[in-house]
């Protein structure tokens, strides 16, 4: 009982299902779905061949990844609101920030801009917590200069 093929697919089903929570990206669990369905068919077709199961396991995990992939994009993408965080484009100045910690002439700071922790530099001393306006982007680190009230 413990070495029939319905029991093996079985458990490697769960084992593969189970793995997805230790590790991320969604896709264990496709073939572990497979596999499951594997250890019904040979529970219904005994005859089934070692390779035609192997066959079969790798066919469906493929077909189910692209499945779910397809009707689900949105799961497989993170969350993104275009409007507040699109920062690939250039069009970020005059936005504000705020500095969390200290930013000088001569070494940078950093700023919380739209969620997210931002290396920022600046031509005068900004102390960590007033209001800053960016004024440019250089890759990662944005130019600020402090928010007059």
């Amino acid at each position: 009982m413990f070495f029939s093929p319905v029991f093996l697919w079985f458990i490697a089903g769960v084992i593969l299902i189970l793995a997805e929570f230790m590790i991320p990206g969604f896709v264990i669990c496709f073939f572990g779905i497979a596999a499951l369905i594997v250890a019904g068919l040979v529970w219904l077709i005994p005859a089934l061949s070692v390779t035609g199961q192997l066959l079969i396991f790798a066919a469906l995990g493929v077909v189910l990844l692209l499945l779910c992939r397809l009707l689900l994009p949105r799961a497989f993408r993170g969350k993104k609101d275009d409007d507040e965080l699109d920062i690939d484009s250039d069009n970020i100045a005059g936005s504000s920030c705020v500095c969390t910690e200290a930013i000088s002439p001569q070494a940078a700071g950093k700023v919380e801009f739209r969620g997210s922790t931002w290396l920022a530099v600046a031509d005068s001393l900004i102390a960590p917590g007033e209001n800053c306006t960016v004024l440019s982007r250089n890759n990662l680190t944005l130019k600020v200069v402090k928010k007059e009230q």
